[in-house]
């Protein structure tokens, strides 16, 4: 599963799956702008920026 950072539009990398396992709910980072992404089943998300 990869998706695109909703602020920069950059690959995400995906953190807590594999291909054989597939989660209702994705977290995802994104490394360019620095801000975490919690995908929902329903499709929605949540942006949350990481602390330095």
């Amino acid at each position: 599963m990869t998706m695109n950072c909703p602020q920069c539009g950059v690959i995400m990398v995906w953190i807590n799956g594999s291909i054989s396992h597939d989660p209702p709910i994705k977290y995802y980072v994104c490394r360019s702008c620095n801000v975490n992404v919690t995908k929902q089943q329903d499709d929605s998300y949540e942006i949350e920026e990481i602390k330095s």
